[in-house]
């Protein structure tokens, strides 16, 4: 498949490989959700057509056929006609803050707290064996993602910068070369849904993120694994701290 349409992200790249089990329907309707949920695919964006999408997903052209109609139904992509037609991701699709806080507060302290352990100790291993793998591209690449990039001067959104901290924690699975780290960092990435678009609105949480993915970076340029892991648990535990004293400011009002 082509991913022109959807641009060379690597979070993309993993969102669409070979779906293995499940009700296949109702996966390729998870996976397109979870993309535009964590903001990889933004309103207006042009889906694949629907056999560029089966062959990326292993699946039958019947099965994204009916896998987009009901996205169509929900309201989450829109369809036009013609030569510039296809599958559109509906104009209203934007993750919504509003939206992560009511599922912040429907967890609990325990299960914020376990998503965020289990999330910390697959991307500490990511940067541990990236630590051992990399090389000076490696390094460099990382380095593209540690802050969003501002257009004209303007200060990057609370999206932009999880979009870019989402792709250097999947850089750096990249650059453990493990395509299976890769998506179960997705996979975990997924799991946490909107909830890591609220801290992003805080401009000292932004700052202190890219402070840490300095550090994570210098780690894995110099090969220290011991210290790439720490940054990296670092970084998540600061996500999840973040998120568990927001939801008790939550359940305080």
């Amino acid at each position: 498949m082509s991913l022109s349409p959807l641009g060379a992200s690597r979070s993309l790249a993993a969102v669409f490989t070979p779906i293995k089990s499940g009700g296949l329907v109702d996966e390729v309707c998870r996976r397109i959700e979870l993309a535009v949920e964590t903001g990889l695919l933004v309103s207006g964006q042009r889906l694949p057509n629907e056999v560029e999408l089966a062959g990326a997903l292993g699946v039958s052209a019947v099965t994204t056929r009916e896998a987009l109609s009901q996205l169509r139904g929900q309201g989450l992509i829109r369809t036009a006609r013609g030569r510039s037609g296809g599958s559109f991701i509906a104009d209203d699709a934007l993750p919504s803050p509003d939206h992560a806080r009511i599922r912040l507060l429907a967890l609990t302290r325990l299960q914020i707290s376990d998503l965020g352990l289990h999330y910390q100790a697959i991307a500490a291993t990511c940067a541990g064996v990236a630590a051992k793998r990399s090389n000076d591209g490696d390094v460099e690449a990382l380095r593209t993602y540690i802050r969003p990039r501002a257009e004209n001067g303007t200060p990057a959104t609370a999206l932009e910068w999880r979009l870019a901290s989402s792709e250097f924690l999947l850089e750096i699975a990249a650059v453990a070369r493990s395509a299976r780290l890769a998506r179960e960092l997705l996979r975990l990435q997924a799991d946490m849904g909107t909830l890591t678009l609220l801290p992003f609105g805080d401009t000292d949480f932004c700052n202190r993120t890219a402070e840490l993915s300095e550090a994570v970076t210098a780690a894995i340029a110099r090969h220290d694994q011991a210290s790439a892991e720490a940054r990296t648990k670092d970084l998540i535990h600061m996500t999840t701290t973040w998120l568990l004293e927001e939801h008790s400011s939550g359940q305080s009002h």
